[in-house]
C-alpha cells in the first residue's frame, strides 16, 4: 500500500519482537510541527507513525526517541553544516495493528503480528488515516455514541458502537472533580435520545443527574424517602420528583439477609427460620413489644395466641417449642397485613434460643443459645429505630399480604418500579433516576446492596427471552459493589452474578468509580471496557494495569497525569487504547466545583 502523497519521514533499522527502531530522515531532524499539512505530529511518545509494508500499512506507537551518534552519514551536506557530525534522531515504536484496502474501503485490524520489512519507509498518519484507525466500522455508526475527539489532534471523532460498549459492561474510572459524572450523562442521554425504546436505570448517589435529562420525554426521578410528590407532564424538568419508601418485605429473602448479614452457623438458620414464619405472626394490639401467634379451633372457632418475645424471658417457655414447630409447619392462622420489621427479632430470638428441657416434652430459651443471636436482634431493633433507615424504608408494615404468592408480589411489584417490567409490558419510562441524595453513606451499602440482590432474583428468573434490555448505571460502585475478600464469608453477592451473567439476560452495568481497587475484583474483570480519566493512587492504577490487555505502560503511565476531561479508553468498543478529550454534555449534571473566590470574596449582606 502505497502513501505517495504522504511524505517520507524515516525508515526501519531494526525489528526486535514487536519493536520497530526507525531512523529520521536528516531534513525533519526529529520534528514536524502539529498538522503541517493536516498530517499528525509524530514528535512525542505515544503519537502514531505508519510503515509501508506491502499491501497493508503498519501502524505503531512511539514509545521513546533518541539521538543516537551515527556511524556514518546518510544524506550529503545540508548547507554549511556536516550531517555526519551531526548524531541522528531514531524512534522506537511497537506495532499495534495495520490498515488494509478492501474494495476501496480501508480497514484497521488491531493485531501486533504484522511488522514491516527492514528499510521500509516511515510515514506519518494524516486525518483520513487517523479516523480509520480510531474509528469503528461503518456498518456500526448508526448505532453509535459520540464520546469526543482524540486528545492529540481534536481533529479526529471518537466514537462507540453501543452493543460493543454496554454489551458486556463498561468500567468509568477517575478521581473526584476529574469528568466522571459528565461522562456518564454525555452517553446515557445520547442513548434517551436515540433510542425511542432505551431503558435505564441511574443509582444517583449524590443527586447530580436530574438536570442532564431536562427536556426530555420519559423520563422518571424518584427520591427514597418521604416527601411531596410533584406531578409533571411528558417533558422533564429537574424538580419533577417522586418521592417513594420501598416496602420492606419487598426485598425478599435475599435482600433480607443481605441487609441484616447473619453469620452463617447460629443467625442465618434462625434469620431463615423468621422469614419463612413471618407472614403467620402479628403484634400485639396491646404489647407492641410482642409478637402473636394465633390458632383457630376448626370445630368450635376458638382463638388461642402465644407471644413470641425477643428477650430471653422464662415465661411460657414450657410451650415455646410446641407453638414454633405449628408455626414453621404453618399449622396457625395465616395473617392478612404485614407485620411491622421489628417482629424479625422476636421470631429471630425464639428461634435461635429455643432448646428442650430437661422435663420431658416442655422447652426452654436457652441463655448461650440467646447471646449467639443477641447481635443479629439488636441489629433489626437499630435498624427499626433509626430514623435514617426507615426514612428510605418502610418498616411499619400493614400492607396486604398476598396468599399464594406472598413474598414474589411485593418483590416483583417493586422490581417493575425501580428497574422496570418484563419484556411486552407496556412501561411508561425510558430513564429512571433513583436518587438517593437522602441515603446515610453508612446504610448505602446495606440497601442499595439489598436493591441489587432484589434485581438479580426477578431477572434470573424472569428468563432470557422475557428480561428486556436494561442499562444500570452505579454511581460511586466502590460504596456497594465491594471487594468480596473484604466481607463477611457469607454475603450473597448478586453483583457479581449480574457481572457474570447479566448480559444473557440484557442486564448491562455502568461502573463508576474513584476507587478501582475497592470494587469487587470479579466485577472488574467482567467489564470489557474501560475509560479511565485520571488515577493516581497506585493501587487503583495497578488495578487497571491487570486489566488493560492491549494497553502498555506508555499508555497508562499517561492516566496519573491526565488534565480534566481527558480520558484513555480501552476494549472491545476501541481498535486500540485511545486518549481523548470527551464532549461537555449539554446540558450536564450538577457537579460543577464550588467558586470558593468568589463566593467567599462576595460581602455578605446583613441579616
Amino acid at each position: 500500500m502505497s502513501y505517495n502523497d504522504v511524505s517520507q519521514i524515516g525508515y526501519v533499522v531494526s525489528l526486535e519482537g514487536t519493536k520497530v527502531r526507525v531512523n529520521l530522515l536528516d531534513s525533519h531532524k526529529g520534528q514536524l510541527a502539529s498538522h503541517r499539512g493536516g498530517v499528525n505530529s509524530v514528535s512525542q511518545p505515544g503519537d502514531l507513525i505508519g510503515f509501508e509494508a506491502g499491501r497493508h500499512l503498519v501502524v505503531a506507537r512511539v514509545a521513546e526517541m533518541s539521538f543516537v551518534e551515527p556511524e556514518k552519514a546518510h544524506t550529503n551536506k545540508f548547507g554549511t553544516m556536516n550531517v555526519s557530525d551531526i548524531p541522528l534522531r531514531q524512534l522506537v515504536c511497537h506495532a499495534i495493528g495495520h490498515i488494509k484496502s478492501s474494495e476501496g474501503r480501508l480497514s484497521f485490524i488491531s493485531e501486533n503480528w504484522m511488522l514491516p520489512p527492514l528499510g521500509a519507509k516511515a510515514v506519518p498518519l494524516d486525518k483520513e488515516l487517523l479516523n480509520v484507525v480510531f474509528g469503528i466500522p461503518t456498518e456500526d455508526r448508526k448505532f453509535s455514541l459520540r464520546l469526543g475527539s482524540d486528545a492529540r489532534t481534536r481533529t479526529v471523532e471518537i466514537r462507540a458502537g453501543v452493543n460493543k460498549l454496554l454489551s458486556r459492561h463498561l468500567a468509568v474510572l477517575g478521581s473526584t472533580g476529574y469528568g466522571k459524572s459528565n461522562f456518564n450523562a454525555l452517553i446515557t442521554r445520547q442513548i434517551a435520545e436515540q433510542f425511542p425504546s432505551a431503558r435505564i436505570v441511574i443509582f444517583d448517589i449524590n443527586g447530580e443527574y436530574a438536570q442532564a435529562f431536562e427536556g426530555l420525554k420519559n423520563v422518571k426521578q424518584t427520591a427514597l424517602g418521604t416527601g411531596t410528590s410533584t406531578e409533571f407532564g411528558s417533558v422533564f424538568a429537574k424538580e419533577h420528583i417522586n418521592y417513594h419508601r420501598i416496602p420492606y418485605q419487598s426485598l425478599g429473602w435475599a435482600g433480607l439477609i443481605k441487609l441484616l448479614r447473619p453469620s452463617d452457623k447460629t443467625q442465618l438458620p434462625a434469620l431463615r427460620n423468621a422469614l419463612r414464619s413471618l407472614p403467620f405472626v402479628k403484634t400485639n394490639p396491646v404489647n407492641s413489644n410482642e409478637v402473636l401467634v394465633e390458632q383457630i379451633d376448626a370445630n368450635t372457632g376458638n382463638r388461642t395466641s402465644f407471644p413470641l418475645v425477643d428477650d430471653c424471658s422464662p415465661n411460657n417457655q414450657a410451650y415455646l417449642g410446641g407453638w414454633l414447630n405449628v408455626l414453621q409447619q404453618q399449622n396457625v392462622q395465616r395473617q392478612t397485613q404485614w407485620p411491622p420489621f421489628k417482629a424479625l427479632a422476636n421470631l429471630v430470638a425464639e428461634f435461635g434460643c429455643v432448646a428442650a428441657s430437661r422435663n420431658a416434652g416442655t422447652s426452654e430459651r436457652n441463655a448461650f443459645n440467646y447471646g449467639n443471636v443477641l447481635p443479629l436482634i439488636k441489629i433489626i431493633h437499630q435498624l427499626s429505630e433509626d430514623s435514617r433507615f426507615t426514612e428510605v424504608l418502610d418498616t411499619s408494615g400493614g400492607q396486604m399480604i398476598n396468599a399464594s404468592d406472598t413474598w414474589d408480589v411485593p418483590l416483583q411489584q417493586e422490581v417493575d418500579y425501580i428497574f422496570g417490567k418484563p419484556k411486552g409490558v407496556p412501561q411508561d419510562w425510558n430513564v429512571h433516576i433513583v436518587n438517593l441524595n437522602g441515603l446515610a453513606d453508612d446504610l448505602s451499602p446495606l440497601v442499595l446492596g439489598a436493591l441489587l440482590e432484589m434485581y438479580a432474583e426477578v431477572l434470573f428468573k424472569r428468563g432470557q427471552n422475557n428480561s428486556y434490555p436494561t442499562l444500570l448505571l452505579l454511581e460511586e460502585a466502590h460504596q456497594y459493589l465491594r471487594d468480596p475478600y473484604a466481607e463477611e464469608a457469607n454475603q450473597l453477592k448478586a453483583y457479581e452474578r449480574l457481572a457474570k451473567e447479566g448480559r444473557k439476560f440484557g442486564c448491562s452495568l455502568i461502573v463508576s468509580t474513584q476507587r478501582p481497587s475497592e470494587l469487587s475484583s470479579t466485577v472488574l474483570a467482567m467489564c470489557s471496557n474501560w475509560l479511565s480519566l485520571r488515577l493516581t493512587n497506585e493501587r487503583d492504577l495497578n488495578a487497571l494495569r491487570h486489566a488493560m490487555e492491549n494497553g502498555n505502560e506508555n499508555v497508562l503511565s499517561e492516566i496519573s497525569g491526565l488534565p480534566r476531561g481527558d480520558a484513555v479508553g480501552f476494549g472491545s468498543a476501541f481498535n486500540i487504547p485511545v486518549r481523548m478529550t470527551i464532549d461537555e454534555a449539554e446540558p450536564g449534571p450538577a457537579s460543577t466545583d464550588a467558586n470558593f473566590a468568589d463566593i467567599w470574596s462576595t460581602p455578605l449582606s446583613p441579616s
